[in-house]
């Protein structure tokens, strides 16, 4: 049976659909996908979210970096482009190990859901996935960078994932 990151890139290649339709197809794949479809080390202990997602609402659209506990992490945007595949770099995967684990700390900081909202502009939204459910909370992002919000250290590690898929991913 193909892994979850085949399934995933395999899903649109050679697609015609609109970008808009790729971001919610592989946003709906990654917030839907059940642990038993997951490819999980036997030897690493599992903690964490099995999902986390943290969504950046800009002016035109939306930016999405997701990491998923079998070590696949994706980045994708709602006008097109993305990277899929960032896990495989040791950098990038730890950072996303951190950003599951954080994830999971904070769960008492979001709300129950199984909706997963989109955020609005200059809002960052978390989509949380774990073994008892989907988790959600969004703040402003002026409010997280200040240092001062509840959510802080969440998007703090969600940044450094996004800085370690930059460095891993070609220009």
């Amino acid at each position: 049976m193909p892994g979850w990151q085949d399934r995933l890139r395999g899903r649109f290649r050679g697609s015609k659909a609109t970008p808009e339709t790729v971001f919610s197809g592989l946003r709906s794949m990654a917030l839907s996908i059940e642990l038993s479809d997951l490819d999980l080390p036997p030897s690493e202990p599992w903690s964490g979210a099995l999902v986390a997602m943290m969504e950046i609402g800009l002016k035109n659209g939306i930016a999405s970096f997701v990491a998923i506990a079998d070590g696949s992490v994706s980045m994708y945007t709602s006008t097109g482009g993305g990277v899929i595949g960032a896990g495989e770099h040791a950098a990038v995967r730890a950072a996303a190990d951190r950003f599951r684990r954080v994830a999971a700390d904070v769960r008492d900081q979001l709300v129950s859901t199984m909706d997963f909202p989109l955020p609005t502009p200059g809002e960052v939204r978390f989509q949380v996935r774990t073994s008892d459910g989907g988790y959600t909370a969004a703040a402003a992002e002026a409010a997280l960078r200040s240092g001062r919000h509840p959510l802080t250290e969440l998007y703090a590690s969600g940044q450094d994932l996004i800085t370690e898929i930059r460095l891993a991913s070609p220009p």
